[in-house]
């Protein structure tokens, strides 16, 4: 009764067992390390232990938090399982103020719970990932331009300071495809990508995918965002304080998952860019790259 989920880097299955249904993933160390899927599952832990929404780590029969089990050529697969979150995929009918209040007091407390997390196991910073490395292997000399703004804009935020009230452990791909909705909490999961960030980062990540990868026009983008801020931050306070400073910098959180993306699509071959998806994303954010257009008028 094991069902495959999918999962773009990883090898994600569902079953049930005892009446009760849970997620088993397969991570291939080519994609990550043992000891970097062991850093995301201990931090996992500790936001379950300490009131998160999170879809919680089953730990083993030896109460460990994950095993390894060989692959080819050297290779090895970190395996651990999930109980599966309540709910469902979040519905677009569901999206209203009280809704967006209850998702700014959800990510409050995970950037409140990281301030106090100290790990056995690190994760990294988000500097240290390959992906410019990735963009020289995967681009052509027509794309150069996404490598000189992905280095410009990773040493402009590696600039900001790193402070305990604005950097830190984050999730770092808070998309609708990664929590699930019961109707009075949302649940967190897929913390794969989880390094060391600005908190601004998880609430840019948030506005791109929610209002900057449909039809909206640049004004009804910034209408939007100001609406969606107005709640989401007001849950947000209850639970942590971003310094206003911060939203002054959100068009660099914005280009860097730009660039991001449009390397990571390229990496994955002609399947993924020829895809609706792939041409939406070029044929939306390939001049805004080139141009350095800013996503929104952060003075509005």
């Amino acid at each position: 009764d094991v069902k495959r989920l999918g999962g773009f880097e990883n090898f994600i299955y569902e079953y049930e067992k005892d009446g009760k249904e849970f997620v088993i993933r397969y991570v291939h160390s080519h994609h990550r390390t043992f000891e970097l899927v062991f850093a995301e599952l201990e931090f996992i832990d500790y936001l379950a232990k300490n009131g998160a929404n999170v879809s919680t780590v089953v730990h083993t029969i030896d109460k460990e938090l994950l095993f390894k089990i060989p692959a080819q050529e050297g290779y090895y697969f970190s395996v651990c399982v999930f109980t599966k979150a309540k709910g469902t995929y979040v519905k677009k009918e569901q999206l209203n103020d009280g809704f967006f209040e209850m998702f700014g007091e959800a990510v409050g407390t995970l950037h409140r719970l990281t301030k106090s997390y100290h790990p056995k196991h690190k994760r990294y910073h988000f500097y240290e990932e390959d992906f410019i490395d990735m963009g020289k292997r995967s681009l052509g000399k027509e794309h150069q331009y996404v490598i000189d703004r992905s280095v410009e804009v990773v040493e402009k935020i590696k600039g900001y300071e790193q402070t305990i009230d604005s950097y830190g452990l984050i999730h770092t791909d808070l998309h609708f495809g990664n929590m699930y909705y019961d109707g009075s909490e949302l649940t967190f999961f897929d913390f794969d990508d989880a390094c060391y960030k600005h908190f601004i980062s998880d609430i840019a990540i948030i506005i791109f995918y929610s209002f900057g990868m449909g039809p909206l026009t640049d004004t009804e983008i910034e209408d939007r965002t100001i609406q969606f801020l107005i709640s989401f931050m007001k849950g947000y306070e209850k639970e942590n304080h971003l310094d206003v400073l911060w939203f002054q910098r959100l068009n660099d959180y914005l280009m860097l998952r730009q660039v991001i993306l449009f390397i990571v699509i390229y990496a994955a071959g002609e399947e993924l860019i020829n895809s609706p998806w792939g041409q939406n994303f070029i044929g939306k954010f390939e001049k805004r790259i080139k141009d350095n257009t800013p996503f929104f008028n952060i003075e509005r």
